[in-house]
């Protein structure tokens, strides 16, 4: 299994970097970069932006390359699920499951049983939210990022946790005491990111490697702290790509 993990440079393939980094390409990027503002800005949001909004043709160049060197060389990608883990061999052995609304609510109503305005708390969420996330696992691209931005998908079920929020502290210390805030570290199929997401995700990879190994030649002094956003498959994983369990207890705020 070959990994790209945004958060580990070493599953960078060089391919990545002689893409970039070859003299005639470079010096065509560091000139956009030095160009009079807000030009230098706009090359980099060219880089990550929407396919809609993507003008420049060294950009498209680049993320198409990009795009093909990601394909050929990566059989995985890693992504982060945020949960509350009590019991990590329910994880080993049944993997993680699309997100189930009805069999969150049961959860939830034995969880709060005893604590008044459960069917108020309910209505109140509404059904839109309550199906937002239904069939779907939602995943980070970077564990790095989620810890410095204390990420809020680490504090477990949005829906239980929306009810905990409406019901009081008893209700939010109960869901507190469900388990402990984590990421769970998976291996993605390359070939799920086109096929099993909400959304065609490979891109997106492939995007923030560029963006990086820009920043990283033309701004050497920044520090790496990961890469933002996250995404939504459609279908479970599987236990066997499960891949490390990552306490996040330290880097997380309760409610």
């Amino acid at each position: 299994m070959e990994l790209l993990d945004l958060d580990l440079l070493e599953t960078w393939h060089s391919d990545f970097q002689d893409l970039v980094y070859q003299q005639d390409v470079w010096l065509k990027i560091e000139a956009k970069l030095d160009a009079v503002l807000p030009q230098g800005e706009e090359f980099l949001y060219q880089i990550t932006c929407a396919f809609d909004y993507l003008r420049d043709e060294l950009a498209n160049l680049l993320r198409h390359r990009a795009r093909e060197i990601l394909l050929l060389r990566y059989s995985h990608v890693a992504g982060y699920h945020g949960c509350r883990v009590r019991d990590e061999k329910q994880y080993r052995l049944g993997g993680i499951f699309p997100s189930n609304p009805s069999a969150l609510i049961s959860k939830a109503r034995s969880l709060f049983a005893d604590i008044p305005g459960f069917e108020e708390a309910l209505q109140d969420i509404g059904p839109c939210y309550l199906s937002h996330n239904e069939g779907k696992v939602g995943l980070l691209f970077s564990c790095i990022r989620a810890k410095d931005d204390r990420n809020t998908y680490t504090r477990g079920s949005e829906l239980i946790r929306s009810l905990a929020n409406r019901l009081g502290p008893e209700a939010k210390l109960r869901f507190a005491q469900t388990g402990r805030r984590s990421l769970i570290k998976c291996a993605i199929p390359t070939e799920w990111l086109e096929n099993h997401t909400t959304f065609p995700v490979i891109g997106s990879f492939s995007k923030h490697v560029l963006e990086h190994l820009i920043r990283r030649r033309k701004w050497p002094e920044d520090d790496f702290i990961g890469v933002a956003g996250a995404y939504m498959l459609t279908r479970a994983v599987p236990p066997e790509n499960i891949l490390e369990f990552i306490d996040m207890t330290n880097f997380s705020d309760d409610d």
